[in-house]
């Protein structure tokens, strides 16, 4: 293998690494000292940085690493360790994913029925329920329904997709139908009937107050900007996946001479970038979110500043302290002089 192609892959881990890290970091401790704005829709939000923020801490360094080396020096259980977080990690964005469309469904949908909305506690909940269904999927290659090993170029790991083996194929078919079919066409239905009830809800609006009143405007607003951001949260997210899903599927059908190294190892990368421009989207599209990391960042430099100014002005302090007792000595010999 080129060596250029080991270093190619290096740069793209240290990239997403460090984007994710900032960012999904940013928007934790934004959540974490404003809880009063964590409400059910960012409960979601929050949880998929938490998903990314984990992924890229536990594995992307040693991805970065086994790229400089060119090839994997962390053994099997190194291999098994960072393939199990990337699936958990990768399964349970998607799941939150999901079920953040559905969300914004109920909430556009059965906007007057209490029983049907998402409070903050069942947002919690169904978030938690999907992490733990995240979980089950991902720790039975550990219990020996199928199994993790390299991928690509041999510097990253993931399900053995390559393999014919009953087992391995009829887990790879059961993790394709149920992690990613079922969640994708899951968000396609909750987004299509979102955008129907937004145009249907817009043209009562309309009738009822008119084209030009400022109730049909701010009233349909802010629900167009969280359908619009979730949408390409939840778009994206499968962008990313899909040549990854699709590779892993030709390479288990055809065999795994089919697709060279190279060309499978630039989709698992692809798909390992979600991490890094979830985050993006956030900050973009959401302005709330937008403006407390720019207040977060503004006090801090604030505080730091003032730090600085305290600290020269206490140093000033100390030196004219120190200072103070040879002008009393010289004073006083001056005094004793005199007499």
């Amino acid at each position: 293998m080129v060596a250029s192609i080991y270093v190619a892959f290096a740069v793209v881990a240290a990239v997403i690494c460090v984007t994710s890290v900032v960012l999904n970091s940013l928007i934790c401790l934004v959540f974490l000292r404003n809880k009063k704005l964590l409400n059910a829709p960012d409960i979601f939000i929050v949880s998929v940085a938490l998903s990314d923020l984990f992924y890229s801490v536990a594995t992307l360094p040693l991805l970065f690493v086994a790229n400089v080396y060119g090839a994997w020096i962390f053994g099997p259980r190194g291999c098994k360790a960072t393939a199990f977080i990337a699936t958990w990690s990768g399964l349970s964005s998607l799941m939150n994913l999901s079920l953040a469309g559905y969300e914004r469904y109920v909430a556009l949908v059965f906007l007057y029925k209490s029983q049907r909305t998402f409070t903050r506690r069942k947002a919690a909940r169904s978030s938690v329920a999907m992490w733990l269904y995240a979980l089950f999927w991902s720790v039975l290659p550990l219990c020996g329904w199928s199994g993790f090993e390299l991928e690509g170029i041999g510097t990253s790991c993931s399900v053995r997709w390559k393999s014919h083996n009953k087992i391995d194929v009829s887990y790879n078919v059961c993790i394709i139908l149920f992690c990613f079919a079922f969640p994708v066409s899951f968000i396609s239905f909750s987004y299509f009937k979102c955008c129907k009830e937004i145009m249907s809800s817009t043209r009562r609006a309309k009738s009822t107050w008119g084209k030009s009143s400022s109730f049909t405007r701010k009233s349909f607003e802010i629900e167009r900007k969280i359908v619009v951001l979730f949408g390409v949260m939840t778009v994206a997210f499968p962008v990313a996946w899909t040549p990854y899903a699709v590779v892993s599927l030709i390479s288990m059908i055809a065999g795994p001479d089919v697709i060279s190294d190279v060309a499978a190892s630039v989709p698992a990368y692809t798909a390992k970038s979600s991490a890094c421009y979830n985050p993006i989207i956030y900050v973009f599209l959401y302005k709330r979110l937008r403006r407390q990391i720019y207040f977060m960042l503004r006090r801090r430099s604030s505080r730091t500043s003032k730090q600085s100014n305290e600290s020269e002005t206490w140093k000033f302090g100390e030196n004219s302290v120190r200072r103070s007792p040879q002008k009393h000595v010289e004073s006083a010999s001056d005094g004793n002089s005199n007499f």
